[in-house]
């Protein structure tokens, strides 16, 4: 048997790969991290154990290492696992320190890509994260501020590069990374939109400047998209300007300018 990475997209069912839908039909067991990815676990109509190893309610998420452990453990008493990483589970995830720590114990893995939030949560809200007169470079950074992150970021490389900067797991930091990209060159007026909650019922997308920021309080997860791309908002019905004309400020679903 074997412990299956699976990325499990950025939280609509309907998002998943067939192979994923298919490894969670027949799995054993299965880890996943959020309490709202409870319909996407119930695909498992067949699953004999289930683990949640993230934060749930006032109970904190599991260690890391313990989470490492608990995959090593069941990959050697030859179960059928399904661990469901959101997104995708090597972008920014720790999908990858699993890997490396199933590698370490002979434990067999394989990888099932989903699609990361990154991409989804931009075409979601109408936002192409490349296109070739406006952007052909894109970035995906992790803006928390975990200290296992051990790599500095360096902001004036990104403000030169340019192009489309993608933001996950980056909503407490967003006003200290705006600054260090205003610092590196990028323009106060810069585009930036804040996607939340992407292919969920209650997905919003927010407009702002990097001066100017969208509204930080968003319901998590948030994805924050910085560059010229970031004003286009197709689906709103014209761009940026579309998305000024709402005389009511935002609603449910809506696009809105702060």
């Amino acid at each position: 048997m074997t412990v299956h990475l699976v990325g499990a997209g950025p939280g609509d069912p309907g998002l998943l790969t067939c192979r994923a839908v298919e490894l969670l039909k027949s799995a054993e067991v299965v880890v996943y991290d959020r309490p709202s990815m409870a319909d996407i676990v119930a695909i498992a109509d067949s699953v004999e154990i289930v683990h949640c190893v993230g934060k749930a309610g006032s109970r904190p998420a599991w260690p890391q290492a313990d989470v490492n452990e608990l995959l090593v453990e069941l990959g050697r008493a030859g179960r059928d696992v399904v661990r469901l990483k959101a997104g995708d589970a090597f972008v920014v995830s720790r999908g990858g320190e699993e890997a490396v720590a199933l590698a370490a114990a002979g434990v067999p893995f394989d990888v099932v890509p989903g699609i990361s939030a990154a991409i989804a949560a931009p075409a979601l809200a109408g936002i192409p994260v490349m296109v070739r007169q406006v952007a052909t470079t894109l970035t995906v950074i992790a803006g928390n501020d975990d200290p296992e992150y051990h790599q500095h970021i360096d902001w004036d490389a990104v403000a030169r590069v340019g192009g489309t900067v993608v933001v996950l797991t980056g909503r407490s930091a967003l006003r200290d990374i705006a600054a260090k990209l205003m610092a590196g060159g990028l323009a106060p007026e810069t585009p930036v939109a804040a996607i939340s909650a992407a292919s969920r019922p209650h997905q919003r997308t927010e407009l702002g400047t990097l001066a100017c920021l969208p509204n930080p309080r968003m319901r998590p997860p948030v994805t924050f998209v910085i560059g010229p791309v970031a004003a286009l908002d197709l689906l709103a019905g014209g761009g940026a300007q579309a998305a000024d004309s709402g005389a009511n400020g935002p609603v449910e679903g809506s696009h809105a300018h702060s």
